[in-house]
């Protein structure tokens, strides 16, 4: 593993570092904290300062140094956590997160000695005694061999107590092997220390075998440091928190250097035997193995590591493994190839012998057996994308003066990493407009009845294969009215026509459509709301509106669990191969001439168990020659989307049932409306994907009145 590998890992446990801390400060916000809430917080800065001197990230060491300086305090008591530093915290988390990003990017790093000024003013304030500058990191020894490396660490520092302080207590410490092997570097431990004011008195090597027994992944050495009296056990404890039982720590003069456990070394492999049981000869100039014999390990292993040693071959429960995302791609473009090439060789076999059957049932369970653990790895919990919000609320609180409250469910809801990162854009617009629209000042609340501080509701739930995620506000919702005036005065509708609620509601998406009465560092520059759109569109996802004047806004967004291997079920509509996604089919079925009935001049509508659904006819849409026009004469597929009911798209005949691979048209032709990709099916031809959403919403535009588009 390279060092840039090493600094990866770093930055994805900042990451996970920066969330534990930014939900435990939310806690602390409502009041729903405890003492552990606290500790969290505080490793999750710490581990950020041990990882930012490792590599060098000065600015980043430097105020996450002031930052845990006060955390400190606040675990301990003397600093009182009341509302005013709780924002003051979340203040210093938000500027963390700059420093990282800053970190990772090799950007310039914030400003930040305003907000150190504030924490340590904050210190100040309480009583607390300990500087927030941080030590300026002192470079690594350079020892040309083991034994000036035991000598440096053997030689005792001298102890000179500072005026008024006793001679202070020692500290015994001792990392074992599972200390270096998951990362750790012990010279910073020590470094930590003596930044409290330790010095070194003595260096225990009595464990360190002879030279040829030396296994670098093992804890030989020992360490007894003295510390002044006014530095605290828990202070020291905590260099050692995210190590956990991989060190060894005694304290006090009673207190005894702890043992090694040192793991006993593989047995070597037995020599090859010849014919008759004889030791077979090493080839000319191999090299001849050394065999420690039974008292030589005896003495190199103390007696403590034979428990050790018989529980090292055990692996630890839920072991994890941090993989780069780019080989996450390349397996599943693997996977999606694999997909296509079994669809091939199951028409080739098909047609021609169906003798195979059986193992073709068999290569296609264990290819969606394949596909369905590799789309796993990649399925995240969408609360990395819910977790952004709170920053952004305060943020839009201090520029807007609204006190927003923020509401979380589903946040455990997984879906595909890169559905993920392609959501964070638009639903920061979705936020932004909810909170500088949506949401009333606390005076117009007020005087509405309301609660002064508003509330935006995030939730994520899965339905029907896909993922529905609802950005809701309880403000004063959609003005109908103005909305429909202001698209008339920019010529988006015509004076005489006529538009349901739900299509005043989506002219907000116009490019260029804004009813802000003044620009803003927020809104009101009529860009932002059409992007939304393009974005979800771009993951195959819909929009939809739900507003209630005076109540509030609820925007749904209907995305696909993955962008890249899916289910469907194969039509033919006249001359064309097309793909419905079986997550929207509900049944099929041929209908009789008393289930169809007509409805205006050219629609009709299929009554279906009492209620009565429209019948779209897929070669309309697509102009495939020779497709059936007669719903009696072919067949028709009831499907369901989220926000448009329920449409029966009429086709010629049902051919297969297989999983596809999704290929994006607008990458190599241009987007289509009614088309959601394009697959290669099993014959190597292409078939374009249905945009099921999209027909539904036409066939009610047609109900209505409207006439179906062709596609270009």
């Amino acid at each position: 593993m390279t060092e840039d590998d090493i600094q990866q890992i770093f930055f994805v446990e900042c990451e996970e570092a920066l969330e534990a801390a930014e939900t435990g400060l939310a806690a602390c916000r409502e009041g729903t904290h405890d003492a552990e809430t606290i500790n969290a917080i505080f490793r999750g800065v710490h581990s950020v300062k041990g990882g930012a001197g490792a590599f060098g990230y000065l600015p980043l060491q430097a105020f996450t140094h002031g930052f845990e300086t006060l955390l400190a305090d606040v675990r301990e008591g003397k600093v009182p956590l009341e509302p005013a530093l709780v924002d003051l915290l979340l203040s210093a988390l938000d500027c963390l997160r700059d420093h990282v990003e800053a970190a990772r990017s090799g950007g310039t790093p914030p400003e930040d000695a305003e907000l150190l000024a504030r924490l340590e003013a904050a210190l100040a304030e309480n009583g607390g005694g300990a500087s927030t500058a941080a030590p300026e990191a002192a470079p690594s020894p350079a020892f040309d061999d083991l034994d000036a490396l035991l000598d440096e660490l053997a030689a005792p520092a001298p102890s000179v107590p500072g005026e008024g302080e006793d001679d202070g207590w020692l500290v015994h410490i001792r990392p074992h092997a599972g200390a270096m092997t998951k990362g750790s570097e012990p010279l910073l431990w020590l470094r930590e220390l003596t930044d409290l004011g330790g010095t070194c008195e003595a260096c225990d090597i009595a464990a360190v075998p002879t030279f040829e027994r030396l296994m670098v992944e093992q804890g030989y050495l020992g360490w007894t440091f003295r510390v002044p009296g006014r530095v605290s056990r828990e202070s020291v404890a905590e260099i050692f928190d995210f190590v956990g039982d991989e060190v060894s720590l005694a304290f006090g003069p009673d207190g005894t250097m702890p043992p090694p456990r040192i793991a006993a070394p593989a047995a070597p492999p037995r020599p090859a035997t010849a014919a008759g049981g004889e030791p077979a000869l090493a080839p000319r100039g191999a090299p001849t193995p050394l065999h420690p014999t039974p008292g030589d390990a005896a003495a190199s292993a103390p007696p403590v590591a034979a428990a050790a040693a018989g529980t090292a071959t055990h692996a630890p429960a839920n072991q994890s493994v941090r993989i780069d995302l780019r080989k996450l791609d390349m397996l599943i473009d693997g996977v999606g190839e694999l997909v296509i090439a079994q669809a091939m060789l199951a028409q080739r076999l098909t047609n021609e012998n169906l003798a195979h059957i059986e193992e073709l049932a068999l290569i296609d369970g264990l290819v969606r057996d394949i596909q369905e653990h590799a789309m796993a790895f990649r399925a995240q919990p969408i609360s990395s994308v819910f977790g952004r919000v709170p920053r952004l609320l305060r943020e839009l609180g201090a520029s807007t003066g609204k006190h927003v409250k923020l509401e979380v469910a589903g946040e455990t809801t997984e879906l595909d990493k890169t559905v993920i990162e392609r959501l964070s854009e638009p639903m920061t617009h979705l936020i932004r407009n909810a909170v500088d629209h949506g949401i009333e000042p606390p005076e117009e609340r007020r005087a509405a009845g309301k609660d002064p501080e508003g509330t935006l509701t995030l939730s994520a739930e899965q339905k029907a294969g896909r993922i529905i995620i609802r950005i809701a506000d309880d403000g004063r919702g959609i003005d109908r009215e103005r909305v429909l005036a202001k698209a008339i005065s920019q010529g988006l509708v015509a004076p005489e026509e006529q538009l349901s609620d739900e299509d005043i509601h989506q002219l907000i998406f116009a490019p260029g459509f804004s009813t802000a009465a003044q620009v803003s560092n927020i809104s009101g520059r009529g860009v932002g709301m059409d992007v939304v759109k393009q974005n979800v569109k771009d993951l195959g996802g819909r929009i939809t509106i739900e507003s209630a004047p005076g109540k509030g806004t609820t925007f749904s967004l209907a995305l696909p669990l993955t962008l890249a291997i899916s289910d469907g079920m194969i039509v033919q509509v006249g001359d064309q191969s097309l793909v419905i996604p079986l997550t929207h089919v509900i049944e099929s079925l041929r209908p009789t001439p008393a289930d169809v009935k007509g409805m205006g001049t050219a629609a009709q509508v299929l009554n279906a168990r009492g209620s009565f659904v429209p019948i779209v006819p897929l070669g309309v849409l697509t102009g495939a020659e020779g497709a059936a026009a007669d719903p009696c004469e072919g067949v028709l597929v009831l499907v369901e989307t989220e926000g448009h009911g329920r449409a029966a798209l009429l086709v010629d005949a049902i051919t297969d049932q297989r999983q596809f691979v999704i290929k994006a048209l607008d990458a190599h032709y241009r987007q289509i409306d009614s088309v959601a990709g394009a697959t290669i099916l099993g014959n190597g031809k292409v078939a374009l994907i249905v945009d099921v959403d999209f027909i539904a919403s036409t066939a009610a535009r047609r109900a209505a009145g409207a006439v179906l588009p062709v596609a270009a």
